[in-house]
C-alpha cells in the first residue's frame, strides 16, 4: 500500500522560533525562494522519511503557487531530505457562490486543504494509503482527523511529532 507525507510549509518546517532566531543574529531570513526553513524542523522531517523511506513527499501548502518546478529546485537547492512525488491539486468548490451560509451544514466541503488531499488520493492511490498530514492547521475533513499531526507554528515538527508520523504511517490498526 502506498504511504504519504502531506506536507505544509508554514507553521510546519518555516517557523517563528527560527525566523525570531535569524532576526536576532541580524541574519538574512529569506532566500531566493522565500523564508528559510528551520534545520530542526527539517532534522524531524528527515527522521520520518529516514524511517519510511517508500513514503511519498507530497506538498500541501500555499507555497505550491510558485509551481512544482521551482518547489523542487528549492528543494535540491536548500539540500532538503526526500524527494518530493507531487503537489496536491487545487480545490476550490464550483457552487462556492451560490451558498446559502444561514443554512449550510456541509463545512467539509470548505475544507479546501482537506478536499486536496482527498483528490490526491483518489488521483494517485486509488486503492487507499496509508498517509499523515503535516500542518500547523486543523482544516481538514473529519475523517482526516485522525491523520492529522498539528504542529505548532513557533516550533514546527517536533521530535514527538516524527515519532507520531511514524507511528500512523507504519501501524496498520484498523482506524
Amino acid at each position: 500500500m502506498k504511504k504519504a507525507i502531506f506536507l505544509d510549509f508554514d507553521g510546519v518546517l518555516n517557523t517563528e522560533k527560527y525566523q525570531a532566531q535569524l532576526t536576532f543574529e541580524n541574519k538574512s531570513r529569506y532566500d531566493e525562494y522565500g523564508q528559510l526553513f528551520d534545520p530542526d524542523a527539517v532534522d524531524n522531517l528527515k527522521m520520518i522519511l529516514d524511517a519510511v523511506p517508500d513514503a511519498l513527499l507530497v506538498i500541501n501548502s500555499s507555497w505550491k503557487i510558485e509551481g512544482f518546478d521551482r518547489i523542487k529546485d528549492m528543494w535540491n537547492k536548500r539540500g532538503l531530505p526526500g524527494k518530493i512525488h507531487s503537489v496536491t491539486p487545487d480545490y476550490a468548490p464550483t457552487d462556492i457562490l451560490d451558498i446559502d451560509l444561514e443554512n449550510f451544514d456541509n463545512i467539509a466541503m470548505l475544507a479546501g486543504k482537506g478536499n486536496e488531499v482527498k483528490r490526491w488520493i483518489e488521483l494517485y492511490a486509488p486503492g487507499g494509503c496509508e498517509y499523515v498530514i503535516l500542518d500547523d492547521m486543523s482544516d481538514f475533513l473529519p475523517e482526516q482527523n485522525h491523520h492529522l499531526i498539528c504542529t505548532n507554528p513557533k516550533v514546527g515538527i517536533t521530535m514527538e511529532d516524527a515519532v507520531n508520523a511514524i507511528k500512523i504511517l507504519t501501524t496498520h490498526a484498523d482506524r
